[in-house]
């Protein structure tokens, strides 16, 4: 099992979005009232992430995808988390084919402007776990992996978005230290 960066390439990218980023959106909008996808195939909104990926990955150095790799057939009670070392950037690449897809986490910088007296951020931007492998540890792996990003691109604070009805999200966040920022209100447009 490790963690790979996701490269900028379309079998990378259309890999990462019916492995990964397809089942993570399914199961949010089971979850999470507002958080419908759109009434469209699966292969069309797996072409358009892919196509959406693909431009973060090439226009955005401050923009990376991380993915979890396991070895095909291994279950969850197998996976020692601690052999996923957060710290090492080193790997970069979509594994080969006979490993499955477990989990993801995409990253960005918020730099702040000189003007403000805050640290620059590194926003989780979407964290997610292949229901197989949930228990296991590896979204604890996710959170280090973000903040081993964080110090790499020299920022002091993670900071991250969850669905208010989205308890489950919200009670890890809290167990890995993640408090309440802001709060974001929204309604429609008349």
């Amino acid at each position: 099992m490790e963690i790979r960066r996701l490269p900028a390439t379309e079998a990378a990218a259309e890999r990462y979005a019916a492995d990964l980023w397809l089942p993570y959106h399914r199961d949010l909008a089971a979850n999470v009232e507002a958080h419908a996808l759109a009434d469209r195939p699966d292969e069309e909104l797996i072409a358009a992430e892919t196509e959406f990926r693909l431009d973060l990955l090439r226009e955005n150095d401050d923009y990376r995808t991380w993915v979890v790799a396991v070895d095909a057939g291994v279950g969850a009670d197998d996976i020692d988390p601690a052999r996923l070392d957060p710290e090492d950037p080193a790997s970069v690449g979509v594994p080969d084919p006979d490993r499955d897809l477990a989990a993801f986490v995409s990253t960005s910088v918020d730099r702040c402007p000189t003007v403000f007296d805050r640290p620059d951020r590194l926003v989780v931007g979407d964290i997610y776990v292949s229901e197989a492998y949930r228990g296991t540890g590896i979204a604890g792996r996710l959170v280090e992996r973000a903040e081993a990003d964080a110090r790499d691109q020299g920022c002091d604070e993670l900071r991250l978005d969850v669905d208010v009805d989205n308890e489950r999200a919200i009670a890890f966040y809290e167990i890995q230290g993640f408090e309440p920022y802001r709060k974001q209100l929204t309604r429609d447009v008349e």
